[in-house]
This record gives structure tokens, C-alpha cells and sequence, in this order.
């Protein structure tokens, strides 16, 4: 039964050659003779699922006139990941023209068949009574299915479940051939235009449900929960096939409930509410005679009051992330696990919610988040991007009045997809708001796609980010907004110059915005999310801890979701044969956006980023800072004291530990803590779990931070200053200075027996993807126009002045007079050379163009078997990133201190490092810098660096490079979000610093 069905007919059930050709792929409304939306249960009915090897053909004519020879596919799978055509990636054109309804002849066309035969024991279920359906969680992006040539009917919407009754087409015994044509383009592609790979096929899984007579259809459940009283309430009403209630038991074990349902709530007396914080579930069944459904309860409240959002009464901060589903080898497709291992990370990094954009997820997605806690705001399959865009002339102006949104052919069709993944999901506890899609415009149909929602279900609220004056949804949200104009909402207030930017976005829609629409908006009264912010592509986001500030000043900012969960890179290989990760254009696309489909927390094999560190730190529910003697910690929980956390203090850099007594601080309180006296000059604090909590382990870092008192530090690690050695001159022009040598030029060259190559002023970095040329922050280009990548030096003068030997040199820009003045001072010692350098930018640099980089650099001619750094880390920190770095003493191998971007880039900064070594079996080199400096090695050059398009081409060229920054870029979020903020931009300055280079004995 689970084995394809052999070669068949070149084109099944064909269209009769005088009728009028059935362009079901076309069709709005769309889908034909589906069943309406349903929750997905947990049933005791049977089930026969009909994943596996299916057999396939592959054409490029919807109508299926050319498809070719038979194979075999996996199902659930995408055929493009299969051998069949190539992924595309598009941000936001749509790869077809905008021909609406249509789409183009040349459409890649999957046609999938296998044989099922009803198992003998349902026999006598359909005898009495029972019906058959076919269930498919998820096509794209439509389908045709027939069961012995004879049609059944038309799937819509990619990531919604559809069911059909096929009870007579499979009503006589034996072997049934199944049969499903799927193609990538239809009528629905023009509402799934969501920011990710154009990838086709039956993508999750397949299954026959033999519904038993007198059984549970639907279930609708409410779980409410009062917080005055601790009191619980239970609705939960049984539906029948012909959608009218059924009678039913439900059973609560845990509180002694059993009684039969009712469309009346009923009291259950005290509960343990259920809430991101303490996710506390209650199995549950309902059953009738002929099915039992089982079901975990969480009783909890959400509101909205005012301004205010609220969960079982207290207001939540939303520390989230957007999230997609991807997987590098099977794209959309789901294994089961990644859902388990996604909420995982997310608990273990404290995010307390994810927005499942932008479709509704995989079902064991939304369970897990209901079993380890986590806040859900699940969205419709929805997006019509590609109408406010064209590839020719970029920004169409008349996209928005086409598009869906005011397009009443559409209508029907999105009303019935709110209204279906409503349905599907409303039993779950961890969602908290619905919202009926991403970046679709706003109009008359997607006010009744809202109106929809809350008919299905009105005990959520819902949001939609396009209603930007928020006039018919319950909560306000934006993208990208600034911190300036983030300060203005949670002030109530909106500035001129912003209400204009808010009605020229309105406008944008097509729609009529009056003079003065938004002076006093619903939206200065509704609570406010970032629905997307902190843009995490490549080496980013920045200013997290700025955006986590204005949710503690303003009450009315609830946090948001940082875009995006994870890099959709697809594993392939390079032209050499090396594996890399692909993004857009990696597949022969003619069309497509690049790498912008890598901007996660998490890499495309789910190893956190850098930047998932850094939102550990800032969404850690508990605020650490840590002062001379004391330590001041908040408790940002909404429900729970601080008794299940330990803390521990180390005043040696983190090589030791001992405990500190951490009072019961209970949610939304400030304690102060002493710390024990010492003489050190690092101070740090961690806090850790006490148990494990879901998947979260005993032992497991929730927040840490220190106090560093610079000038002890400096002290203890400069040490007493060394006897000088004088200069000497060679007569080949070079110099010596200590174990220092010089060439002609003054370019370091060796440190005794050890080479050095390369080594001067740097003022460049690689461009990190916030910089590139199609971001709002297009520094790559500006660099690059001036020649930062290829400065060249020029000598002024050399000679020794006391026991210093001076080097003056001009770094130059090819055709520019901009430039700086360089001054190096060398002083020998007994055990090494130290290095004074002053770094002037020229009088007239544009104060508009931020220098990359002023630091130092330096190649060594081999690579070291272990790199250890005294700084801060232990992962990269740049100015406006790194949260959760603290100082102390780090090592790892040359590669572990890569971090593989994608999209290869600046990375691996480690700052306020004082001492560093890089040692290997042929000797090596400690730095140190006592009042610490950025630190990082690579195994290839900066030019390298810049030059390759996927980490996985990146070859070691038998050299570590090593660079030294006193002072950095901050990467921001200009990728799609907000540049550095002024604090974090390296405006052209004079910059003096200090390093000290001692040899290694091998």
C-alpha cells in the first residue's frame, strides 16, 4: 500500500479535446469541493498515513502534456530539492509577470500517483455510516487530485490544510490509484509572494482518516483563566461533520472534571495558569462514543486594556523573532524534529515568543511552543508583496490599487484562508494574537479578513502591521521603526515630519488619507509592537539593548520580533566541488535577490549565531548590572520570583566561581546584592537555573555581566616598564630595534626568529550585509569608491628619536586627496617591542563617511594550534552588538574563532582584549594591550574575506592575519532596518593606541 503505482498514461483524466479547457489553476475563488477548516486533533479515529516513495513526472505545462518519464519522489518533499528544476529566491518580485489572474503557459508541473486500498477492518465503519477524507497539511501551490481517474477536487493555499470526503470514490474494495497534479504557479502564488524560495511540491505530510459516525469533526475549547480569583473556566463544544454540536464528555483527570461539553463555559475552581514564564498544561480528553480526542489545556487570559497588553492580567514584553520554516537539505519541508529543536533554542536563548511568518507552521510547531512556553502570534498564508514593486522600474504606484487588498476577486478566497488557519489552530494556548498576513497593503478586503478572524474566533486580539493608523485591528505595529520614532509611540506622540512619513505610507496603498490622520490615531491608543526590527543578517542586528530600553520607559512599547530565526541557506556545491550554503543565484535564477534570504539568528544548520547571543543577553527576563561591592539585579517576569536561579561570583576572570545568596525577588522588583571585597580588577556575576525546565538544563546561563575597573587592569598587565633598547641601523638602510626587525621602509618584518608580513595601519574592514549597495546604509560602495580596500602608503620619514624609533608615513586613497597621517613608535624592550601608534584622518574628510576601521594589522607565516585571548567574549563584539560578552580568559582553534556567515564578512571581533597568544609548535606571538583592543585571527586576508561569495570557498592561505581595531564601525540593521545609531558611527578621528608584541619560544 505505501509502494507507487506503476507506469501509467502520459496525462491522466485528460480534458475532452471539444470541451473548453479546465484552467483549474486559474480559478478565483479558488479550490473546488474542499471541506471548510477544521482543528487539527489528536484523534483515536484511524488513520492511514500515505508519506513516502510516490511515483512522479516532471513537465512544464499545467495541463500535463509534457510531462516526461516516470520516477519516484519523496512525500512530504519539495521536487525541486529532488532532481527536478532549481529553487528560486525573490524578496519581493514575483518570478511570473503580474498578469493577474493568470499565470504563464511554461509552468513547472509535478504530477505525483500511488495506490491505496482502504484497510478491511474500516469496512465495516462505512457500512455504517463513516466517511473517508484525504487530508494534505501543505501543497504548493496548488493541486488537482483524482482517485481512479475521477476528480475530487482543487487545493488553495500552500500552508493550509485541505481535506476532501473521497468515501464513494474509494467505496469499492481493492486497489485505488491516487493521483495529484501539482504546479509552482497559480492564482494563489499572487497571495504567497513571502520573502523566501520559490520551491514546489507535496511539502508536508499526506494522510487517509477514516471519520467514524457519531464522531468529533471539530473541537472548539476555551481555556480562560481569572486572575482576581485563580479561578478556571472551560468551554468546549464538539462538532459534527454537518457542523452542529454533538454530544460529548470532556475529561480534566488532574481536576477531577468530568462532565459533558457545552457551548456555556463552566467553572473548574483553582489552576495553575499557563504562561510563556510557567508553561503548566492539563490533559484533557472529549470523547463520544465512537471517538476520544485527547488535548492539553492551558488556562490563561489575554486582553487588551487600553494601551496595554495583558496576559492572566499582567502586561508581557514580547522578546521575539520571526520565523520561517527552512531546513538546508529539504527546505520548507519539516522534520519533525527541527520544531523541538527550534523552541529549544529559543527557551535557551530567552526569547519569550515567535510570529510564525508568514503562514501557518508545521503542527508539532505550534505544540511544542504550548509545552515549553512560548507567546505565538500565528499568521494567515498571506503576502502580495510583488504588487508594490516591479523588476523593470522598481516602485509601482500601481501595484496597491490591483492588489488583493482592494481587489474584490480575491475577496472570497482570503476571507475562507483566515477563517480556515483560525480553525486549524484556535486550541492552542500559546497563541496569544492572530494576525492575517505580512506586507499585503490594506483596504476593504483585508478589513474583512479581520472582521473573519474575529468571527472565528473573538477571544484573541489580532494585528496586521499594514493597518498603520491601526483603525480596525486591536493592536499597533510597525516595521523597522527607528529608536527615535519608537520613543515617539510609546510618548503618544507623533511628530509632524513622522505623520507625514506614516500617511505617505497609507498613501502608498492607494488609499485617501486625510490632512491630520494621524495627529490622534486608534494607534496612539492600542498597545505597540515591533512586528519586525533588528534585522539579523549576516554580522548584525545592532542596538538591541537600545530598542529593550524603550520597553522598560514606555509601558505601551511591547516588544517585538527581531527578523528573522534562521539562515534559509540551501546545502550545494561551489564550482570547485566544496560545499557551501546557496542563496539567490546560486541556481542558475535569472531573477533573484541574492543572499538576502540569510539574515537569521540561527546558521542554516541551526548553530547560533553571534547575534542570537547577543538577544540572549538583551531579552534575558532578569537585569544584571554590576557596580564596585554590589550587584543590582531586576526581575522582568510577569509571574515568577527569582528562586529558581542561583547566583555565583568570580573576581579571577572568570576562572572560579562561588555562590552569592540571591533573594526571592518577585516579578517587576530590583534587589541589591553585596559582593565579597577583593583586589582584582574584573568583577562578574552569572545567574543560572537551579533545575532543568523543559528543555532548558540545570546549570544553563540565563544573563551575566562584570565590572571592569580599566585603569587597575591596565596596570596588572602592563607590569613595570621595561629597560629601552636603543635603536640600530643597519648599513642596508633597515633597523633593529630589540628583537624588533625593519626593513628600509620602517615595516615590521620579524620579531627575532619569527616573520612577520604585512604589518601597518589598517583602516578598512570588510563590509558586513548591512553595508552592501541594495541596504539604506550603502557604505560598501562609498568605501570602495575611495579606495579604502587598496590604501597605499607612503614614508615620510624614519630615524630614531631617544630610544624610540619613529616611522611617519601617508596612508592614500588612489585618486583622492583624503587620507591619514600616521605616526609609529617603536621601543625595544628585553622581552619584545612595543608599538605607539597615532592615526590622524586628514583635516577635510567628509564627516558623512564613516571610516571602517582604525587599528593595526599584521600576517604571521603560520597557522597557530590554538588562539587565547584575555578580552571580552567568549563570542564577536563589534560597537553596537556583543550583549553577553563579559571578560575573561578564552581559547579556541584558529577556525572555531571564525564565525561562517553565509555571505562571507567582517566577523570575529573580540573586544577589549589586553593579552592575546597565538601559539603553535614553532613558537608564537603574545600581544598585549593594556588598555584593550579589538583582537581577531584569521587563516585568510581581509581582501580574501571581501572578495568570496559563500563561506564554504574560503581557503586558508597558509598565514594568519591578525589585526588589532581601537576603534570600529557599529553594522546596524540598514538591510532592511534602522543605520548605527550616532554613537556607534566612526566619524574620521585622531586615534592613539598601544600594543606590546613579545616572541614565543617554541
Amino acid at each position: 500500500m505505501s509502494t507507487p503505482h506503476p507506469a501509467h498514461p502520459a496525462t491522466t483524466a485528460p480534458e475532452t479535446p471539444t470541451a473548453a479547457p479546465d484552467i483549474w489553476w486559474e480559478e478565483l475563488p479558488a479550490g473546488r469541493n474542499r471541506l471548510p477548516g477544521r482543528a487539527h486533533l489528536h484523534s483515536s479515529a484511524p488513520a492511514l498515513n500515505l508519506d513516502g516513495t510516490w511515483a512522479f513526472r516532471y513537465g512544464t505545462r499545467a495541463d500535463g502534456a509534457d510531462l516526461g518519464e516516470e520516477t519516484t519522489i519523496q512525500v512530504p518533499g519539495l521536487w525541486q530539492l529532488q532532481g527536478h528544476g532549481a529553487p528560486q529566491y525573490t524578496n519581493v518580485i514575483y518570478p511570473i509577470p503580474r498578469d493577474v489572474p493568470h499565470v504563464p503557459d511554461e509552468n513547472p508541473t509535478g504530477h505525483y500517483s500511488r495506490t491505496l486500498e482502504v484497510p478491511a477492518d474500516w469496512a465495516e465503519a462505512l457500512t455504517d455510516g463513516a466517511r473517508l477524507l484525504l487530508r494534505f497539511q501543505g501543497v504548493d501551490s496548488a493541486a488537482k487530485i483524482w482517485i481512479d481517474g475521477a476528480e475530487i477536487g482543487v487545493t488553495s493555499g500552500s500552508r493550509l490544510t485541505q481535506e476532501f470526503d473521497v468515501t464513494e470514490a474509494l467505496s469499492a474494495p481493492g486497489e485505488h490509484l491516487l493521483e495529484v497534479r501539482v504546479v509552482q504557479w497559480s492564482v494563489n502564488t499572487y497571495v504567497e509572494d513571502q520573502d523566501m524560495w520559490w520551491m514546489s511540491g507535496i511539502f508536508r505530510s499526506v494522510d487517509l482518516l477514516l471519520r467514524p459516525t457519531g464522531g468529533i469533526h471539530d473541537l472548539v475549547t476555551d481555556a480562560d483563566f481569572d486572575p482576581a480569583t485563580g479561578h478556571g473556566t472551560v468551554r468546549a463544544t464538539a462538532y459534527g461533520a454537518d457542523g452542529q454540536p454533538v454530544p460529548a464528555t470532556i475529561s480534566i483527570p488532574a481536576l477531577g472534571i468530568e462532565q459533558p461539553t457545552a457551548e456555556e463555559p463552566f467553572e473548574v475552581g483553582q489552576v495553575q495558569p499557563w504562561s510563556a514564564e510557567v508553561p503548566h498544561l492539563y490533559e484533557a480528553t472529549v470523547a463520544t462514543e465512537t471517538e476520544t480526542v485527547t488535548l492539553k489545556l492551558g488556562f490563561r487570559r489575554v486582553e487588551v486594556d487600553g494601551d496595554i497588553f495583558r496576559v492572566n492580567g499582567e502586561r508581557i514584553v514580547f522578546r521575539g523573532v520571526n520565523r520561517h520554516e527552512v531546513d538546508s537539505v529539504v527546505g520548507r519541508t519539516q522534520h519533525v524534529e527541527n520544531q523541538d529543536l527550534d523552541a529549544a533554542l529559543m527557551k535557551q536563548h530567552n526569547l519569550n515568543a515567535v510570529r510564525t511568518s508568514h503562514y501557518p507552521p508545521h503542527q508539532r510547531f505550534l505544540e511544542v511552543c504550548d509545552e515549553v512556553g512560548l507567546y505565538v502570534i500565528c499568521e494567515g498564508d498571506f503576502e502580495t508583496h510583488g504588487f508594490h514593486a516591479d523588476s523593470t522600474w522598481g516602485e509601482d504606484p500601481t501595484g496597491a490599487a490591483e492588489g488583493p487588498a482592494r481587489n474584490p476577486l480575491f475577496e472570497e478566497s482570503l476571507v475562507e484562508r483566515s477563517e480556515r488557519f483560525v480553525r486549524r489552530d484556535r486550541n492552542h494556548p500559546s497563541i496569544v494574537m492572530w494576525s492575517i498576513g505580512n506586507e499585503a497593503a490594506s483596504g476593504p478586503v483585508t478589513e474583512k479578513m479581520v472582521a473573519a478572524v474575529r468571527r472565528t474566533d473573538p477571544t484573541r486580539p489580532v494585528i496586521y502591521e499594514q493597518d498603520y493608523a491601526a483603525e480596525y485591528v486591536d493592536v499597533f505595529s510597525l516595521m523597522y521603526s527607528t529608536i527615535e520614532e519608537s520613543e515617539q509611540i510609546g510618548q503618544r506622540k507623533l511628530s509632524a515630519e513622522y505623520q507625514e512619513k506614516l500617511s505617505g505610507m497609507l498613501r502608498g496603498f492607494a488609499l485617501d488619507v486625510p490632512e491630520g490622520h494621524f495627529a490622534d490615531p486608534p494607534a496612539m491608543h492600542k498597545p505597540f509592537l515591533w512586528i519586525e526590527y533588528a534585522h539579523a543578517m549576516g554580522n548584525g542586528a545592532g542596538s538591541l539593548k537600545e530598542y529593550m530600553e524603550l520597553t522598560e520607559r514606555y509601558p505601551a512599547l511591547h516588544g517585538g520580533f527581531i527578523w528573522e530565526w534562521i539562515d534559509h541557506g540551501l546545502v550545494t556545491t561551489d564550482a570547485e566541488g566544496r560545499k557551501i550554503y546557496g542563496y539567490g543565484g546560486d541556481f542558475g535564477e535569472r531573477l533573484h535577490d541574492s543572499n538576502f534570504v540569510a539574515d537569521g539568528l540561527v546558521l542554516p544548520d541551526r548553530t547560533p549565531s553571534p547575534a542570537l547571543l547577543d538577544a540572549k543577553h538583551h531579552y534575558s527576563p532578569v537585569r544584571l548590572e554590576v557596580q564596585p561591592g554590589r550587584a543590582r539585579i531586576g526581575n522582568r517576569y510577569a509571574f515568577r520570583d527569582l528562586t529558581h536561579l542561583r547566583a555565583e561570583v568570580s573576581v579571577d576572570a572568570q576562572r572560579t566561581w562561588q555562590a552569592l545568596d540571591l533573594p526571592a525577588i518577585a516579578p517587576g522588583q530590583d534587589a541589591e546584592i553585596p559582593l565579597p571585597g577583593h583586589d582584582g580588577a574584573v568583577t562578574t556575576v552569572r545567574l543560572v537555573t537551579r533545575e532543568a525546565e523543559g528543555p532548558v538544563p540545570a546549570g544553563h546561563l540565563v544573563v551575566s555581566a562584570d565590572h571592569v575597573d580599566a585603569q587597575r587592569l591596565a596596570v596588572q598587565v602592563a607590569g613595570d616598564a621595561p629597560t629601552g633598547i636603543a635603536p640600530q641601523q643597519e648599513a642596508d638602510g633597515t633597523w633593529r630595534v630589540g628583537a624588533a626587525r625593519f626593513d628600509d621602509l620602517g615595516r615590521l618584518v620579524g620579531l627575532d626568529e619569527q616573520e612577520i608580513q604585512h604589518a601597518g595601519v589598517d583602516l578598512y574592514r570588510a563590509p558586513v550585509d548591512n553595508e552592501r549597495a541594495r541596504t539604506r546604509y550603502p557604505l560598501e560602495a562609498r568605501w570602495k569608491r575611495i579606495g579604502l580596500d587598496h590604501a597605499r602608503r607612503r614614508l615620510v620619514s624614519i630615524g630614531a628619536e631617544g630610544e624610540e624609533l619613529v616611522v611617519r608615513s601617508r596612508v592614500g586613497l588612489d585618486g583622492s586627496k583624503l587620507g591619514a597621517d600616521v605616526v609609529e613608535r617603536w621601543r625595544g624592550d628585553a622581552e619584545g617591542v612595543a608599538l605607539t601608534v597615532t592615526v590622524t584622518p586628514v583635516d577635510f574628510w567628509p564627516e558623512s563617511l564613516p571610516l571602517p576601521r582604525i587599528g593595526w594589522s599584521f600576517a604571521l607565516p603560520a597557522a597557530p594550534d590554538q588562539v587565547a585571548w584575555e578580552g571580552y567574549g567568549p563570542h564577536e563584539s563589534y560597537p553596537d552588538t556583543g550583549g553577553g560578552t563579559t571578560f575573561g580568559s578564552w581559547s579556541a582553534s584558529l577556525a572555531d574563532f571564525q564565525v561562517p556567515y553565509v555571505f562571507p564578512q567582517e566577523n570575529g571581533n573580540r573586544a577589549g582584549t589586553v593579552r592575546a597568544t597565538l601559539s603553535g609548535g614553532s613558537g608564537g606571538l603574545e600581544i598585549t594591550a593594556p588598555y584593550g583592543l579589538g583582537f581577531l585571527a584569521r587563516p585568510w586576508s581581509t581582501a580574501e574575506l571581501d572578495r568570496a561569495a559563500h563561506d564554504g570557498s574560503l581557503t586558508p592561505d597558509g598565514l594568519t592575519w591578525v589585526t588589532l581595531s581601537a576603534a570600529l564601525q557599529g553594522v546596524g540593521s540598514a538591510a532592511c532596518g534602522p543605520e548605527p545609531l550616532p554613537q556607534y558611527v566612526l566619524s574620521a578621528r585622531e586615534e592613539t593606541f598601544r600594543v606590546h608584541l613579545r616572541p614565543l619560544e617554541s
